[in-house]
Order: structure tokens, then C-alpha cells, then sequence
């Protein structure tokens, strides 16, 4: 498929995107599926999520972020994500924090393919809409997919790396 110079940047989002899904993918075929079960569900350190709570976390986040762009994209201007503290957010996280690997696994597809689907209807135009978030104020989409979506992304695979540097002893 062929990106029109115009949409360089969404093409840019979606391989990112589609980079930390593969990773994620590949974390979970890999060392994680070698990890003792019982480690999965251990914090790593002290104010730290299990590898669990992070995937059910990646889980939760796609499709919403995904719901969000798509609000926004459609009525620019309005009040935009959450907080860390959103009830909905954390119950989401307690409900799944116990799912085995194989549970988290197969919800992976379904919530990635929600944020795709938004992502890929996307301008590079749209990136300029602006939101209101509670705590950051208003900003460029741009600036929220990078905070909430990509960035998101990789910080949660690198949690679970070096999660999983100090639990596969």
C-alpha cells in the first residue's frame, strides 16, 4: 500500500504502533511464555505493576485511546482521555490482573485492531485537531498520541523488559 506524501505522519504512527505490537507479541511468545507462571503475577518492585497488570493495562488502553481519537477527530475542541486515577480505567486492570497469558493473549487482537481501525482513517491534518485534557490542558492530537498511544506503548514493553530482568532469576 502507498502512503500519500500527505498522511507521512499517520504512516509514521500506525508503523510505530504496529512495531510495539509486534514486540509485544514476540515478548509474549517469548520470554514471558518461558517465565514461571507464578512470576507473571509478582510485583517486580515496589510501586510497580505485574506483567499482567500490564498487559491487561495495553489491553484496556488501545481501544479506548482508539474511541477517544475517533471523538475527537469528529468534534474537535472537546474534553479529551482521563486521568490515572478513572475508576473504569483501574477496574479494568483489577479485572483482568489474574487472566493467564494465554486469557491477555487473546484479547490482544481485538483492542489492537480497534486502535488501527481509528488510526488508520486518519489525516495528517487531523494530528492538528485540538483537546482539552483535565490535566494537560489543550493540545494538538499530535502531542496526545504520542503522550497516550505510542509513547504509552513503549513505555509499558519496557516496564515489562526490565520487569522481566529482575523476576527471571
Amino acid at each position: 500500500m502507498t502512503v500519500p506524501p500527505s498522511n507521512l505522519r499517520v504512516a509514521a504512527i500506525l508503523q510505530d504502533v504496529q512495531q510495539s505490537y509486534d514486540a509485544l507479541n514476540q515478548l509474549i511468545d517469548g520470554p514471558l511464555a518461558q517465565l514461571p507462571s507464578e512470576k507473571l503475577y509478582q510485583l517486580p518492585a515496589e510501586n510497580e505493576w505485574t506483567i499482567v497488570e500490564n498487559l491487561a493495562h495495553i489491553v484496556e488502553f488501545m481501544p479506548y485511546w482508539g474511541d477517544q481519537i475517533a471523538k475527537l477527530v469528529a468534534h474537535p475542541g472537546q474534553n479529551f482521555g482521563r486521568v490515572q486515577q478513572d475508576e473504569r480505567r483501574l477496574k479494568e486492570i483489577r479485572d483482568h490482573a489474574h487472566d493467564s497469558l494465554a486469557q491477555i493473549k487473546a484479547l490482544l487482537p481485538a483492542a489492537y485492531a480497534r486502535l488501527h481501525e481509528v488510526l488508520a482513517s486518519l489525516q495528517d491534518s487531523d494530528l492538528q485537531l485540538t483537546g482539552l485534557h483535565s490535566r494537560y490542558g489543550e493540545k494538538p492530537l499530535a502531542l496526545f498520541m504520542e503522550d497516550f498511544v505510542t509513547g504509552h506503548l513503549r513505555a509499558h514493553l519496557a516496564q515489562m523488559k526490565a520487569a522481566l530482568d529482575i523476576l527471571f532469576i
